[in-house]
């Protein structure tokens, strides 16, 4: 039988059990884990920081629902290498994570699938092409292949550069062999005579250039290189003179890889000597992106401080899959049926209509566990990547006239593509003189002009369609140009001047110190976004698409107010719906219009608008403060100077109302007012109170009633300039 001395001592024996195993309870393998093998060292390293942000943002957004699991990311450093993804894989393995993402080379991929299969445990590509990557069962690349990648490129030089000549020079690996195998087998059904010149080293890439140069007509370039064997090929194409156009893979599809040539002398000279006017391919560009790519990169900026690329975009998308996939699995009895359900789940994603909703657009798998998405093309100017003026991008269900009159082309494999036209779009204000709060609009002078290319094809829209949803006052008319031409390149240059007042939503809470976005909005309502999209005009705006972009006057009439910020970029009017459109079902099932704006953020000069509109404010409740000062049995003239600033009062609230306009809300300058009223009541009920006391001989207490009333009105004031305080402090601070 237990004793009751010896119970400290059980109890002290049950305590030092559970803590010892308490640490054996943090590392419960029922925790949802993700492994991420990534490139944290090595050569790869500044690719995979992207990649890491994206994953990151992913995460914390997921785990921002508390009401779902929360899911935990566990990160190894495969040192840019094969050897070290290897060993990652065998850690990963023999832990307890439950998927994996990376690495980001194709070779380091192929090395470590078939460990990650043994072992039954998905592993997500993002950033990876290689065909034979996804032969392993567990291996899914959430990305087009670059097989695919070289059809997309004969694809774009026929229908879009209406190329029938191209060669391909391509590094004789795993990466470029399945680029120009892809690319010949589109272009002999495009009927494009291609010539493949395959190198190893350094001295058989130059000569493979030079095989190039020598092949009459002016061919097409195409280049399925790594990176930095890019920079060699490239400089030496340009050097000698190449006539046909270049068109390069992702490697090449970033600023990055024109920064290459930055010592080079002919580029000292003129920036963009060595890459002007050439093309690469990618998953998405950002300044043609759909609105969830937009609104990612809107994220991505605020968390991070810089813009997105693609490959930021594809790893947000994949940790995003990978998430959704362990929460499917958190209710598995074990750690090998968890795997088994998280394999399941990805799997399962096998089609348009049980495809996520990402970033990069919707995402499943093809049957090969391969990722069916459009390949977009970029063009180089000044050392900058833009979006090409014209992409091809899928068409679902074309009907046979849209074939016929080459609207829509066929790519092969029965899959077929529209020319989508990309207009470069920017604003220069002028003038914002007026900004009128009661009939909530605004007045603005700006310049817009439009840059595009031709050869969209039949049926295409036309860019200068479009209108001002919000000019309620002025007119467009797209045929009055300020100035129209046809630049050397073969674009189209349009240019208008529009003036007019354009009706905007205050936010009047914090009222007078208050801040507010303007903003001059325009949509072409013809023409849904997969057949035009306005980008920011980055060759003239730069890419944060704030420089150089109003008059240094433009400003100068807003005397109540100053300019926080101001910005212009792509405005996107989506619709959850297909609007009775049946060819799009699932999450493809959007309309989205192209648009473009230009904002204004402005907040309010709180002294000045004090100064102007509530000092009569405070002089009342300064006179109200002198009434508890008149020596007791002036009662008249007491009573008077209350009455007298409580009306006053009520006029000036009026006066402001009328000023704002109808509001339908509180805001701060109607508690001041508020405050006054209160402070009038202490004052009056001060004055008779203690003048009744007077006439009924008690004048110590009538003194008193004198004090607690200016205490209670001091304290009032006190209390109202804090919390005044406080709201500012708590909403952003004091304006």
């Amino acid at each position: 039988m237990l004793s009751i001395g010896r119970l400290p001592a059980l109890l002290a024996s049950t305590l030092m059990l559970l803590a010892c195993a308490l640490p054996a309870q943090a590392a419960d393998p029922a925790t949802l884990r993700i492994a991420l093998s990534l490139s944290q060292t090595g050569s790869n390293a500044d690719v995979d920081r992207w990649v890491l942000d994206g994953e990151r943002l992913a995460l914390e957004e997921a785990n921002a629902d508390k009401s779902a699991p929360p899911v935990e990311m566990v990160l190894y450093d495969d040192l840019s290498t094969t050897d070290g993804s290897v060993a990652v894989a065998r850690k990963v393995v023999a832990g307890n994570e439950l998927i994996a993402i990376g690495p980001g080379l194709t070779t380091s991929a192929v090395a470590t699938g078939p460990i990650y299969a043994e072992a039954n445990l998905v592993s997500l590509l993002p950033i990876v092409h290689g065909d034979v990557v996804t032969e392993p069962r567990t291996t899914f690349r959430p990305l087009f292949s670059t097989s695919e990648m070289g059809a997309a490129m004969a694809d774009y030089i026929r229908h879009v550069l209406g190329g029938k000549k191209a060669v391909v020079i391509f590094t004789d690996t795993g990466y470029g062999q399945p680029i120009a195998a892809g690319f010949k087998k589109a272009a002999d059904k495009l009927g494009i005579e291609t010539t493949a010149i395959g190198f190893r080293n350094a001295d058989e890439a130059q000569k493979a250039v030079q095989q190039a140069l020598a092949i009459p007509d002016k061919p097409a370039i195409a280049l399925a290189v790594l990176f930095g064997e890019g920079k060699a090929i490239v400089a030496a194409l340009k050097r000698g003179k190449v006539g046909g156009p270049i068109v390069g893979g992702t490697a090449t599809a970033s600023d990055d890889f024109a920064a290459l040539f930055a010592n080079e002398p002919e580029e000292k000279q003129k920036r963009g000597f060595f890459t002007d006017g050439m093309l690469a391919a990618a998953p998405l560009m950002m300044d043609s992106a759909s609105a969830d790519a937009v609104a990612f990169a809107e994220r991505f900026r605020k968390r991070f401080g810089r813009d997105p690329i693609w490959r930021a975009v594809q790893a947000y998308d994949a940790m995003k899959l990978a998430i959704a996939a362990v929460r499917a699995a958190a209710n598995a009895p074990d750690l090998k049926a968890r795997r088994e359900a998280v394999r399941a789940y990805v799997a399962g994603i096998d089609s348009p209509a049980k495809a996520i909703k990402g970033a990069a657009g919707p995402l499943w798998f093809t049957a090969d566990r391969g990722r069916q998405q459009a390949v977009r093309f970029g063009t180089f100017h000044g050392g900058l990547l833009e979006s090409a003026p014209l992409q091809l991008v899928p068409v679902a269900k074309p009907s046979p006239e849209r074939i016929a009159s080459g609207a829509v082309v066929e790519l092969g494999s029965g899959q077929y593509a529209r020319r989508q036209q990309i207009v470069y779009a920017g604003l220069y204000l002028n003038a914002i003189p007026r900004v009128d709060i009661a009939p909530s609009t605004f007045t603005a002078d700006f310049y817009l002009w439009m840059r595009y290319g031709r050869g969209a094809g039949p049926g295409a829209a036309e860019p200068t369609e479009i209108e001002f949803p919000d000019l309620v006052r002025g007119t467009f008319d797209a045929k009055k140009t300020a100035n129209e031409t046809e630049l050397p390149d073969g674009s189209l240059y349009r240019l208008w001047r529009i003036r007019g007042d354009f009706k905007n939503d205050y936010d009047l809470r914090r009222f007078p110190s208050d801040r507010q976005h303007l903003a001059v909005r325009f949509f072409n309502g013809r023409a849904a976004s997969d057949a035009l999209i306005y980008a920011r005009d980055v060759r003239t705006l730069g890419p944060a698409g704030d420089a150089g972009m109003a008059a240094p006057a433009a400003y100068r009439e807003l005397a109540q107010w100053e300019v926080e910020h101001a910005g212009q970029g792509r405005d996107i009017l989506a619709t959850a719906s297909s609007l009775g459109d049946t060819r799009v079902a699932g999450v493809e099932g959007r309309r989205e219009l192209s648009g473009f704006n230009l904002t204004v953020d402005i907040h309010r000069r709180v002294l000045a608008t004090l100064s102007k509109s509530l000092l009569p404010l405070g002089l009342l409740i300064l006179m109200l403060f002198v009434t508890l000062y008149i020596p007791l049995g002036n009662i008249g003239p007491r009573v008077a100077i209350v009455i007298t600033g409580t009306l006053t009062a009520s006029v000036l609230l009026s006066a402001t109302n009328a000023q704002l306009g109808n509001v339908g809300y509180p805001i701060n300058v109607e508690r001041l007012f508020y405050v006054f009223f209160l402070l009038c009541l202490v004052c009056l009920v001060g004055v008779i109170v203690s003048e009744r006391l007077r006439g009924l001989n008690k004048l110590p207490q009538a003194v008193k009633v004198e004090g607690w009333s200016r205490g209670v009105f001091i304290a009032v004031v006190v209390l109202a300039a804090a919390g005044a305080v406080y709201i500012e402090l708590s909403d952003g601070g004091v304006a």
